[in-house]
């Protein structure tokens, strides 16, 4: 006769009440049944485990079962736990890639918000240009992608998670640097510095786009690589630019910035994954972005401070 997870049970709970009675109740069956089978019990082992009179107890033999029983259960039960918090993607890991714009958005807080709730998921962040995104997600490099731009793919899902403001950005001294919010036509005659084509094309295209449909093609006199490059261009008077308002940037001294007064002047934030790779981690990390993706959603109106964006 083989001794079963049912048979360690029986032990572990007349052990904990050394009552034949009591013991039964709790274990929904008859007393005699109980005792029948411990008795099979005794036999199988070849010990015998419990006292059954003047009193119920257990002997030497049965003290070294029952707590070897304890153990295996109390095992059994953490086994089961972990499997079911793997399940729920509790343990896993991740890896994300940012573009670094959004660094300066209120998602990374989120994510270190993630990481204090869920300790064992193991989260990899990348800084990673949009462009670079979409072959890595492909491929199966990233689990998540957080970018400027619509991933292309047969399994790859998107979807809006949030968006942040365009602002102005203006020399000290300009004609417009006293006001907190400028229109976008107010500088349509005004000479652009911007960043190149290659480095963000998706934010690139949406600003040259917010230009047109505010009447005119921004005046590009100016390229560079870096945004504190484009920066440094705005401050010593080459032009004005347009970029991200980003939460966090340091103030950029010689340079006044000020609201685009047009509702549609946002850039949005994609959530790309892959939906045909299974993970349970990377699930509990997207919905865990799409509850708190209104910490993106800023109050219009404020007074923004002179900062430095970064690149896309």
């Amino acid at each position: 006769m083989s001794i079963g997870t049912r048979d360690f049970k029986l032990l572990t709970v007349l052990a904990n009440e050394l009552h034949f009675g009591r013991a039964a109740d709790a274990l929904g069956m008859r007393q005699p049944q109980l005792s029948t089978r411990l008795a099979q019990i005794e036999r199988a082992l070849g010990v015998d485990l419990f006292v059954r009179r003047p009193r119920v107890a257990l002997t030497p033999a049965g003290r070294m079962i029952v707590d070897a029983a304890r153990r295996a259960f109390s095992e059994f039960d953490a086994a089961v736990e972990q499997a079911r918090r793997v399940e729920r993607g509790e343990v896993g890991s991740i890896v994300t890639a940012i573009g670094s714009s959004v660094m300066l958005s209120s998602i990374p807080l989120s994510i270190q918000n993630f990481r204090k709730n869920y300790p064992e998921i193991g989260l990899t962040l990348r800084d990673m240009h949009s462009a670079q995104q979409g072959e890595a997600l492909r491929n199966g490099l990233i689990d998540v992608s957080i970018t400027r731009e619509i991933i292309d793919g047969k399994a790859i899902r998107s979807e809006i998670l949030g968006h942040q403001r365009f602002i102005a950005l203006m020399p000290d001294g300009h004609r417009l640097a006293g006001r907190k919010k400028v229109a976008l036509r107010d500088l349509s005659s005004e000479p652009f510095v911007l960043f190149q084509h290659a480095i963000a094309p998706s934010l690139h295209h949406q600003i040259n786009a917010l230009c047109i449909r505010n009447g005119f093609t921004p005046k590009i006199v100016q390229e560079a690589d870096e945004w504190y490059t484009v920066l440094g261009f705005v401050r010593a008077g080459f032009g004005v630019t347009v970029s991200l308002d980003m939460e966090g940037a340091p103030d950029w001294p010689g340079v006044h910035a000020a609201l685009l007064d047009e509702k549609d002047a946002v850039a949005p934030i994609f959530l790309c994954w892959d939906e045909d790779r299974q993970s349970p981690s990377r699930d509990l990390l997207l919905d865990w972005l799409r509850q708190d993706s209104k910490l993106l959603r800023k109050k219009s109106g404020r007074p923004v401070k002179p900062r430095a964006p970064a690149n896309a």
